[in-house]
């Protein structure tokens, strides 16, 4: 009986491990609760634009062309402009 809850506890664990090393998408919510989900869809369309890639990426993994590189480093600038920038006085 012990080596079959022993089997039944390390079987759980590794469906644990399993389903966690699935998901890829990375985002915050409102509330500061940070959640992982393996569809860019089932992040939910307000924090669609900040979730962020966290899975592997190399032969055979989705990786970002040069092109999408250089839209999402020019996304990334205009982001910080856009936060940073505050109307001065006198303007």
């Amino acid at each position: 009986m012990g080596r079959f809850v022993v089997a039944v506890g390390i079987s759980a664990g590794i469906l644990l491990v399993a389903g966690s090393a699935s998901a890829q998408y990375r985002y915050t919510d409102t509330k500061g609760v940070t959640k992982v989900t393996q569809y860019k869809l089932d992040v939910p369309a307000a924090y669609r634009d900040t979730a962020e890639w966290i899975g592997a990426t190399g032969v055979g993994k989705p990786a970002l062309s040069e092109e999408q590189r250089k839209t999402k480093l020019r996304d990334d600038a205009y982001r910080r402009l856009g936060v940073g920038a505050e109307p001065r006085p006198g303007r």
